[in-house]
């Protein structure tokens, strides 16, 4: 007996050293720390391109605040006929082991749109290095580009354009997207997705031209002008996907709607226009969702509703008392809210297009007229009738100032 557990625990010990001598160690300083992908297409070449932004480990700002002595990220730029490839080459570009399990964003560049998104998605889906959470966002024109800016102070490009994305989901005005998300999305009948957009924009700064000095082209001095400052990156509605390739962009209300369409707002403030100047801001909180489909002689009606607690923000010049005016407000809060809904939902569904989980919401409530027809869901939401209905409880606590 005692024979048998010697043998045991020598032949434990020997696989135990085995495999430990297997594994090869990487120093984590001789890893590059990804913290945003871009991935482009050029067509002219044939090639796909990635931009790797990575950590400077010697940099003293950390991974997301700016070190004003040198750049906290790095770029890497690799180029081949298939993802893994120009991945490949990039991380050669680096010297190191790529390490992509911090990375936070994926940037799908314009051209890149033009295929299969689901073909340059499998790369992170089907890589267990891969964060599961990074955003994957769309960018308006390369996505190389927007890997480029850089920001002089605060947290650094790849963490300002992860939180521009998570604020604008929490404020319920964008949908965040992972990459097994939109993976999920594309496995529908209309291979349909949404990603947010990033694009660039050149701030605007008011400046006062001294008196003394005129001002030169035609300006007088002492007046206030505008001159163009510094160049950054905001969140522009979004881009709709249909068989898998880019269909067409949307406004910022198109991805409030689909937003709405596809989660649980936590909250979302918006304007009533309510005539003579007066423009109260409504917030809502406690917002609920149905979406309810109806057959009859082959045609679908989908039924949307939202209910919804509100408060008014800001009376934005209203006269009234807060009683009064969250009585006035009430029924303009909801025909606004409905108006922004319809008018983003109904266009994209007319193309045939599902962002929104209609194609859910028919297997649950007509799942026989489903299974007959599964093959043409695309065409059935394209003739279908969409209502919405939006009630909203406005009630008078919490009114700010005007």
């Amino acid at each position: 007996m005692r024979m048998i557990r010697a043998v045991a625990i020598m032949l434990t010990l020997t696989v135990t050293i085995t495999l430990v001598g297997c594994v090869s160690y990487v120093d984590l300083s001789d890893r590059a720390i990804v913290q945003a992908i871009g991935i482009d297409y050029l067509p002219d070449k044939k090639v796909y391109r990635i931009s790797m932004q990575y950590f400077n480990q010697s940099s003293e700002g950390g991974q997301n605040q700016i070190d004003k002595t040198q750049d906290n990220v790095l770029k890497s730029v690799g180029e081949g006929e298939s993802i893994f490839a120009a991945a490949k080459n990039a991380s050669m570009l680096t010297g190191k082991d790529l390490l992509l399990s911090e990375n936070r964003l994926i940037i799908i560049g314009k051209e890149l749109r033009k295929y299969k998104l689901g073909d340059t998605l499998e790369f992170f889906v089907g890589n267990y290095h891969s964060h599961p959470q990074a955003y994957v966002a769309a960018a308006e024109d390369t996505a190389e580009e927007l890997l480029d800016i850089r920001f002089k102070e605060g947290s650094t490009s790849s963490q300002r354009l992860a939180n521009l994305i998570h604020n604008a989901s929490v404020e319920s005005r964008n949908k965040s997207t992972y990459p097994y998300q939109v993976m999920t999305m594309l496995c529908t009948s209309t291979e349909s997705a949404f990603l947010p957009l990033l694009t660039t924009a050149t701030l605007k700064t008011d400046v006062t031209i001294p008196k003394e000095t005129g001002g030169g082209k035609g300006n007088k001095g002492g007046e206030e002008q505008s001159e163009d400052g510094e160049k950054t990156i905001i969140l522009d509605g979004g881009v709709v996907f249909k068989g898998g390739k880019e269909l067409c962009r949307v406004d910022d209300d198109g991805a409030m709607a689909i937003f709405f369409m596809n989660d649980m707002p936590s909250e979302y403030s918006f304007t009533v226009p309510l005539g003579q100047n007066a423009k109260p801001s409504v917030m809502l909180i406690g917002v609920t969702r149905s979406i309810k489909a109806t057959e009859y002689n082959g045609k679908v009606k989908f039924d949307v509703s939202f209910s919804a607690s509100g408060k008014i923000g800001s009376k934005g010049g209203m006269k009234e008392d807060e009683k009064k005016a969250a009585e006035k407000v009430a029924e303009p809060a909801e025909r606004e809210l409905k108006r922004k809904i319809e008018s983003s939902v109904i266009p994209i569904a007319e193309k045939g297009c599902d962002v929104f989980g209609l194609e859910n919401t028919l297997r649950r409530c007509c799942n026989r007229f489903y299974r007959e027809n599964k093959d043409r869901v695309g065409e059935i939401i394209a003739e279908s009738e969409i209502e919405v209905n939006v009630n909203i409880d406005i009630f008078s606590q919490g009114i700010g100032g005007a």
